[in-house]
C-alpha cells in the first residue's frame, strides 16, 4: 500500500504543476512545441483524477474474510 500512496502523491504533484502551467499558458497566450494551455489542462485533469482515485482506493479497504 505504500507504493500506491507514493504513486498518488506523484500524480497529485504532477497534476498541480500541469494545472499551473496550463493557466500560465492560457493567460500569456504561449505556444511551445505545439502544446497549448488546453493540452496542459487536460493532462492535469487526468493526473488529478487518477491520484484522487488511488487515494480513495486506499482509504476504503476491501473487506477480507
Amino acid at each position: 500500500m505504500k507504493a500506491i500512496h507514493s504513486i498518488a502523491n506523484v500524480l497529485i504533484l504532477l497534476g498541480a504543476l500541469a494545472l499551473i502551467s496550463g493557466v500560465c499558458y492560457k493567460l500569456f497566450n504561449l505556444w511551445w512545441f505545439y502544446l497549448t494551455g488546453g493540452a496542459f489542462l487536460k493532462f492535469a485533469n487526468t493526473c488529478l483524477l487518477l491520484g484522487i482515485a488511488l487515494y480513495v482506493r486506499e482509504l476504503i479497504p476491501s473487506k477480507q474474510e
